[in-house]
């Protein structure tokens, strides 16, 4: 406290509160001369009560000697700060109001809330059993059946997951399904090559012209894709990191008259291509064009080039949904847990719902980060150990980050903030009862008195 600086007009309340205390520590109290009274009259009647005139006291009336109204004298706010500048020179802080042995009161008092409104999210044994062994499952199960597996001749091979996932889609989206897909969804980004561009993309092919496509990203597609259809052009981010919009007047035919019509060929082609060899990429992988940075492997890739090589390989958004069942496993596991273990704590069924705002399941929110940074730590010992970049999880990683950044919110600014704000609230508590007490003083104090403002 010493070290903020006052205004003046603090200074001059900080002066009248030291000047007011000063007075009153130096105002001789009536306190001995009440309890002497009381002393007294205790005596009188136990003299009464040993001479057996117990009916004196309960015949005894009390008469009330007419007083004069008494006069109390309310000092201006101005004159009060003369007379505390008269008598306190220079300036003061919250220190000198008060006695070391009261403002170590003060501070324990402080702590004892803070520690209180701690308490309020603090995990025991169960709380941290649950993301550990959340994320111990995820991360073993991604390890053991995620990713790709290498077979004798070197190649690698999508796992069980990918394998499962595969099928699933096989299932749900067969050859002719995918063929009639194709004849309702044509789209004015999907140039093959660059026999149809006015500018040209490096790399864009058959092959590569879906990670070079801005619009058949699974999710900025919905926006690039969107916007393409309407003004009948290409956006593309080359092999070298060149971004590029350019008119397909080739594609004349294929532009979009309204965003809901945009909107539904955007979808309805990437259902069409999502299933096909060279499917659609991973979530934002076109971006990962531009990071011409790097010197990775045996061959000095940068991480362009690697990426693109995953591609290549197998690592599509069919991939990313199969290296999302380790991530949904932890989900379900720690929220289904969360929500048993607040309900056995008494909680309602409310308040044990396993799903809200960061702000209002703190806890939730700490357990989904310790078990996500629990599995992302296995899987970076998996592409440790096996040295290979299809092994990254890469769905894992994205729900670490995310849950990385809510849980540094929450430490540095949330959580002081809600503390600051539960510690406020119960100083202003008492202060709201102290405050009552006082008016509650001050009416039987005036009563039958004259007040006098100066």
């Amino acid at each position: 406290m010493s070290d903020y600086q006052l205004t003046d007009t603090e200074q001059d309340i900080l002066k009248v509160l030291k000047y007011t205390i000063d007075y009153t520590k130096d105002t001789p109290s009536l306190k001995p001369v009440r309890e002497e009274m009381d002393a007294n009259i205790a005596t009188s009647k136990a003299l009464l009560r040993s001479l057996g005139r117990e009916d004196l006291l309960e015949n005894m009336v009390v008469e009330k000697l007419p007083v004069s109204k008494r006069r109390i004298v309310v000092r201006s706010w101005d004159n009060l700060v003369k007379d505390a500048n008269e008598q306190i020179l220079g300036n003061i802080t919250f220190e000198d109001l008060f006695s070391p042995a009261e403002i170590a009161a003060n501070r324990a008092y402080i702590q004892k809330l803070h520690d209180d409104f701690n308490a309020i999210h603090k995990f025991d044994f169960i709380d941290g059993c649950i993301p550990i062994i959340a994320g111990t499952i995820g991360g073993v199960l991604d390890f053991l059946f995620g990713g790709f597996v290498r077979v004798a001749s070197g190649k690698s091979v999508p796992g069980v997951f990918s394998k499962y996932v595969g099928n699933l889609f096989d299932k749900a989206l067969p050859l002719d399904k995918i063929a009639e897909l194709e004849k309702l969804a044509k789209v004015t980004y999907d140039a093959q090559d660059n026999r149809n561009t006015s500018v040209y993309v490096d790399g864009l092919s058959s092959h590569y012209h879906r990670l070079y496509s801005v619009g058949h990203d699974p999710i900025l597609g919905i926006a690039a894709g969107t916007l393409d259809m309407l003004r009948r052009t290409m956006l593309t981010i080359d092999r070298n990191g060149k971004f590029a919009i350019q008119p397909m007047a080739v594609y004349d035919d294929r532009q979009a008259q309204n965003v809901f019509e945009a909107l539904t060929k955007v979808c309805l082609h990437h259902l069409s291509d999502v299933n096909t060899q060279a499917g659609l990429p991973v979530p934002f992988m076109t971006l990962f064009n531009t990071l011409q940075v790097g010197s990775i492997g045996e061959e000095n890739q940068n991480v362009a080039e690697v990426v693109r090589g995953m591609y290549r390989q197998g690592y599509d958004f069919r991939h990313f949904c199969s290296m999302s069942i380790p991530v949904m496993i932890i989900e379900v596991l720690v929220r289904l847990f969360y929500f048993a273990k607040r309900l056995h704590d008494g909680h309602t069924f409310k308040e044990a719902i396993p799903f809200g705002s960061r702000r209002k399941k703190p806890k939730l929110g700490t357990m989904l980060f310790i078990a996500h940074s629990v599995s992302a730590a296995i899987n970076a010992g998996k592409i440790a150990l096996t040295r290979n970049p299809l092994d990254i999880n890469y769905a894992q990683w994205i729900f670490w980050a995310g849950y990385s950044f809510r849980q540094l919110h929450w430490v540095l600014r949330e959580k002081p903030m809600l503390r600051d704000q539960y510690v406020s609230g119960m100083l202003e508590g008492e202060w709201a009862t102290l405050s009552a007490s006082i008016d509650e003083l001050w009416q039987q104090m005036t009563d039958d008195a004259i007040i006098v403002f100066e």
